[in-house]
């Protein structure tokens, strides 16, 4: 009568409630939007996927539609090759959808295994050659079901990536076949934990039907047939099933079967039914397993089981959406109410209460034993060695780029700053080159109109990341903006060099302009996946053959002018340093620091970002060309200032990718080169005004004595924390207090060897933990073998 099995229920099942997710998802499947419905297990996923099938069926009769089900737990063997695995999916496409039996299908897929594509790329041919042709005119839909069990697949998110691209192949082309197709997702997961790749694109895409409890409201109608013969005032029996389901599916048609089949009389006590045939001697009578699962799934993960006890002792915790508020969501033990956590249900209070809690969590840190003493000089030994090995991989530049990204994420954490006071940017914006430009520049009127009334309101310095080869539209605006660059003194003008490569021919600055008052734009960046600039390129020599004749980069010469106004001039201490005020700074080199192996070309430091609070990291103020034009500009923004002004369009070339980039929207990620230079430019004026720290490596015996006191450190006391939960504390309270060691000294201006001192952290512990060699335990033996003691540490 009730459905209590833990699988789906038919799309007739008299008992099948329907809740406002059904609407929901039908409604956003019948507009072609990709969904997902992802919750824990025995919530009604399934029977809600076979609900939505045959509505589907039923809306579109008409105009068809074909749907696909899979149960993607069917796929789980992972231990075969690849390509067995891609080859058993698309059969099972074919197998759903009645073409198993089409020569055609099975040529086709066959054709397929012989093409040097990979194995997304046969998916995608797969459903233009076949699913397309094959329903020319229908919608097809595609259930995934169980898609949880992915996540034990090593190219789960290679498969996941190649539906993302099914979906963005409708941005494309708005008549594309694949607006015809529909991914739904249905599985006990969260759709973070689907493409944790950071090199892959998160997945991102799709509708989220989060899936609640059963109402009393809409389970009354359907549910309470069932009781009318068996109970007296059946829907006061419901609703006390309901004080103790909480609404949770399963256990609802559960507990309602239970009452019909063991109520002994019409006035049935439902607490003591309950108690006796779920709650009491739960362990032997889960079946169909479910709470049984629960308690898996709490105890795989201390976490899981300490933020559990803490909503049983405060009744509630605020939701977050941290990973282990997730997890435990997917538990299924707690739902969110109003933005809390809450215990889901009566049943699982009681038999999950904070006893049991405590007692589990008792037996996880009591099955620990502490090691027997370890010798100092096998630790030292074993100190050294790690210490030595991972020296001599940093020093052949393999750990530069998890360096670079650790670096990128401290420079994240910093403090949040105040925009610079002495800079303003003004910007041109795609709309502004829209309405005053040509060619995504702008005209030379419009840029010696934008100059002369900046001029007027009395800069400091004037910046122009903006490159004048050539007149733009006008030849007679070109020679009167050339006129006007060439005799205002507060000007500094820009120019690239070709830096010898015939591919990068440079560009000239504009004519006149006198060589004290050039800068060059080049950048250096980091190469990997993308280039990031970290780094600030402040002076290069001159080629007699590049086009840009200047020592000075744009920055620096902007920087330096300024600074010379208020009587304060640079002086060269040595080669690799540079006085200038109480300030010294030191040229960057391969083999220090974070930078094992890199081109040290020039006179380069390393790029402290103004940490601005700002989401696209704004360094000063902004305004735009029109704000200029318009004369809608305060002379206090303008006034003794340096004004960088250059382009911001979208389009523009001139943009970079950051330590930042990571964190920003998809059309922030990169940062145009007029901010890029407002930086370079407030870290030397805020360094020599105010005291704000350049950013610089130790000298490299500091770091190689800060690893091998880590090294040493580790090894050493980690002999007492090696097993259990004592272990892992320890492990990961080191890991805490290097990041926030080193976030502190980065705040002071210093660069600490933070991955390396890590890796032997870990690669220590590691030893320790699964170690058990005749030399760890040389003090477990026996009196009587005394000799062989002596012998062995003889040799």
């Amino acid at each position: 009568m009730y459905h209590d099995t833990g699988g789906s229920l038919s799309a007739d099942d008299p008992t099948y409630v329907e809740r406002k997710q059904d609407r929901e998802l039908l409604e956003k499947l019948l507009e072609g939007e990709y969904c997902y419905v992802f919750n824990a297990r025995q919530m009604g996923k399934s029977s809600l996927r076979v609900k939505v099938i045959d509505r589907l069926t039923h809306k579109l009769s008409s105009q068809g539609c074909q749907c696909i089900s899979i149960d993607m737990s069917m796929l789980s063997d992972f231990s075969i090759p690849k390509e067995s695995w891609y080859d058993g999916f698309l059969m099972e496409l074919l197998d759903r959808c009645d073409l198993e039996n089409s020569s055609n299908s099975q040529d086709l897929i066959a054709s397929h295994r012989n093409l040097k594509i990979n194995n997304p790329q046969r998916c995608k041919l797969f459903i233009e050659k076949i699913l397309f042709i094959n329903f020319p005119t229908q919608k097809i839909y595609i259930f995934l079901d169980e898609i949880d069990t992915l996540g034990k697949s090593y190219f789960k998110d290679e498969f996941l990536a190649f539906i993302r691209s099914c979906y963005n192949c409708r941005a494309e082309d708005k008549n594309s076949d694949y607006h015809r197709l529909v991914f739904v997702f249905f599985g006990a997961v969260t759709p973070g934990d689907l493409i944790r790749d950071r090199r892959q694109t998160p997945f991102n895409i799709g509708y989220g039907i989060e899936l609640t409890e059963l109402s009393f409201a809409e389970t009354k109608k359907k549910l309470i047939q069932g009781l009318e013969e068996f109970v007296e005032k059946p829907d006061l029996v419901l609703q006390k099933v309901f004080d103790w389901t909480g609404g949770q599916p399963f256990l609802t048609q559960k507990s309602c079967q239970i009452i019909v089949d063991y109520a002994e009389t019409t006035q049935v006590d439902v607490d003591s039914l309950l108690e006796k045939h779920i709650v009491k001697d739960w362990e032997d009578k889960d079946n169909p397993v479910h709470l049984k699962h629960i308690r898996d799934y709490l105890l795989s993960d201390k976490k899981l089981l300490r933020l559990y006890q803490k909503v049983l002792k405060k009744g509630e915790v605020k939701f977050n959406n941290s990973q282990v508020q997730m997890s435990l969501k997917l538990s299924g033990i707690v739902l969110k109410k109003r933005d809390k956590l809450v215990v889901f249900n009566k049943i699982y209070q009681k038999i999950f209460n904070l006893g049991w809690v405590e007692e589990q969590l008792a037996k996880l840190e009591n099955n620990l034993d502490l090691p027997k003493p370890r010798r100092l000089s096998v630790s030292l030994t074993i100190a050294s060695l790690v210490w030595a090995g991972v020296m001599g991989i940093r020093a052949l530049g393999w750990l530069q780029p998890f360096e670079l990204n650790e670096f990128d994420r401290l420079i994240r954490w910093r403090p949040k700053e105040k925009l610079d006071p002495h800079i303003l940017i003004v910007e041109a914006t795609q709309a502004d080159i829209t309405k005053f430009g040509i060619g995504g520049t702008l005209k030379d009127g419009i840029l010696a109109d934008i100059i002369k009334k900046i001029n007027a309101l009395q800069p400091a310095i004037i910046g122009l990341d903006l490159w004048r080869e050539k007149a733009v539209y006008s030849k007679v605006d070109y020679e009167n903006l050339l006129a006007f660059l060439a005799n205002n003194q507060k000007i500094i003008a820009a120019c690239s060099t070709s830096e010898n490569s015939p591919n990068k021919p440079g560009t000239r600055p504009p004519a006149g302009v006198q060589k004290k008052r050039l800068g060059f734009t080049d950048v250096v960046v980091d190469n990997g996946q993308v280039d990031i600039l970290r780094r600030h390129l402040m002076f290069m020599a001159i080629e007699d053959k590049d086009p840009c004749q200047t020592w000075h980069s744009l920055s620096a010469r902007v920087a330096l002018n300024f600074l010379a106004i208020k009587g304060i001039k640079p002086e060269n201490i040595s080669s690799e340093s540079l006085r200038i005020g109480d300030v010294i700074l030191r040229q960057l080199r391969k083999g220090k620091g974070i930078y094992q192996i890199v081109d040290d070309g020039g006179f380069q430091i390393l790029l402290n970002y103004r940490n601005s609070d700002n989401i696209d990291n704004k360094v000063a103020e902004i305004i735009s060309i029109s704000d200029v034009l318009d004369g809608e500009i305060n002379d206090s923004l303008v006034k003794d200032k340096v004004v960088i002004i250059g382009i911001t369009d979208r389009t523009s070339g001139d943009k970079f990718y950051t330590p930042y980039s990571t964190i920003q929207p998809p059309n922030q990620k990169q940062m145009y080169g007029v901010i890029i230079h407002a930086h370079k430019v407030s870290q030397i004026i805020s360094a020599v005004l105010y005291g704000r720290p350049l950013i610089a490596s130790w000298s490299w015996w500091l770091e190689w004595l800060w690893i091998f006191a880590w090294s040493v450190f580790v090894c050493v006391i980690s002999r007492h924390f090696f097993r259990g939960f004592l272990f892992f504390l320890f492990v990961g309270g080191n890991i805490i207090v290097l990041y926030s060691v080193s976030l502190f000294f980065l705040v002071q201006g210093f660069v600490v060897p933070l991955v390396p001192s890590i890796l032997v952290l870990i690669v220590n512990t590691v030893i320790i933990f699964i170690d058990d060699s005749y030399f760890f335990n040389i003090r477990g033996l026996p009196q009587g073998e005394e000799g062989e003691r002596k012998e062995y540490y003889s040799k």
